[in-house]
């Protein structure tokens, strides 16, 4: 798949295996996460070490509580979602296919051989009503809030203009015009519908 920039489209998801494609670790019951866990470090896929024994409780409690406060916003916002936990996609702008790719190379550096990635069109998706987006990864995006609450620690991070706000992916044009200048500008898409992506998934052949 070729992908002009700026790109407002295609999206990138990173997967272990196709089993669990569109099964994120908040999906699983408390008593499956350990084996969940075990075996995500075992693939060393896409930033596994958060989810090494020593990590993966801080996160699980960071993830826990970003994916409410996501499920919230969007509620008094707009609507609840269909489901409490969403699949997580990225919207790099300025990046092409070829972009994309050195950089999971560059990701094998620090030992994840295994990383896979699908890319997805938003205009191949039957219905985005359950479809939201941050400014940039949405742990950095709470970042400050996670302090308050101390469910993490650290400075705040930058305060860009549009953190602190749960978008409709029918914003993400008016929402990148207003951030151009910033750098690396990219977006979290949270998709709290599985069963859109999995008619797509229906019509894909996934390897």
């Amino acid at each position: 798949m070729d992908i002009a920039t700026p790109n407002l489209y295609v999206m990138i998801h990173h997967y272990n295996s196709t089993e669990d494609l569109f099964k994120t670790v908040t999906m699983y019951a408390d008593d499956e996460r350990e084996t969940v866990f075990d075996d995500i470090v075992k693939a060393k896929s896409w930033y596994w070490g958060r989810f090494a024994p020593e990590n993966r409780q801080m996160y699980l409690k960071k993830r826990l509580f970003v994916e409410a406060a996501m499920y919230d916003a969007f509620s008094t916002k707009y609507r609840p979602p269909k489901h409490r936990c969403p699949v997580f996609f990225y919207l790099f702008p300025e990046r092409s296919l070829s972009t994309i790719e050195e950089r999971l190379r560059q990701r094998q550096r620090y030992d994840e051989p295994e990383t896979k990635y699908l890319l997805i069109d938003l205009r191949d998706l039957v219905d985005t009503t359950h479809i939201s987006f941050t400014l940039g990864d949405s742990h950095r995006f709470y970042h400050e809030t996670l302090i308050q609450h101390q469910v993490s620690s650290g400075k705040s991070a930058d305060n860009l203009t549009d953190h602190g706000t749960v978008f409709h992916i029918h914003e993400l044009a008016d929402v990148y015009s207003r951030n151009t200048s910033e750098d690396d500008l990219h977006f979290e898409v949270q998709v709290w519908d599985t069963e859109i992506l999995e008619r797509w998934r229906n019509e894909h052949e996934i390897t």
